[in-house]
């Protein structure tokens, strides 16, 4: 867990890790307000903030236009689509992230993770049905051959 100080001086600085930011609005809801107008707040993060933090939080993201409305309404646990035959990638992150934790898991902070971390695992991640949306739209921007395969065996 994010230490009050550590959480403090996280959201103030212009240059925090996103990821570190995501844990502190999930961990400290308290911090929510301050997290979404961090500059380094990605939009995935925004809308999971507009979505479920506290009412000062959605409050602050509201006066920005940002709502969970205007992100495509609720973050809604999707159905599994049927899955292609893809081949397997080889994780070679330093992290221990391996394939089958990007095509399962449900923690939306670690896919946040495993996409940052472990870009070898992307094409997974676009897979798995429990990605956030504004990831699976990151995603289909890098214009990778396997990622937009996966993407496609979505539909």
């Amino acid at each position: 867990m994010v230490d009050y100080d550590a959480a403090v001086a996280a959201v103030q600085d212009p240059n925090a890790d996103p990821i570190l930011l995501a844990k502190i609005a999930y961990e400290n809801p308290e911090f929510g307000a301050n997290v979404a107008v961090n500059p380094r707040c990605y939009p995935g993060l925004k809308r999971w903030i507009a979505e479920f933090g506290d009412d000062r939080a959605r409050e602050t993201l509201a006066q920005y236009g940002f709502t969970a409305e205007a992100f495509g309404g609720p973050v809604q646990a999707q159905q599994p689509a049927a899955q292609a035959a893809f081949e397997e990638p080889v994780a070679t992150n330093p992290y221990g992230f391996t394939a089958e934790q990007a095509l399962t898991t449900t923690d939306q902070m670690q896919i946040a993770q495993i996409a940052q971390y472990a870009p070898e695992l992307r094409a997974c991640i676009a897979r798995n049905p429990n990605t956030y949306p504004a990831l699976i739209e990151w995603l289909g921007q890098l214009g990778d051959p396997a990622i937009n395969a996966a993407l496609a065996s979505r539909q």
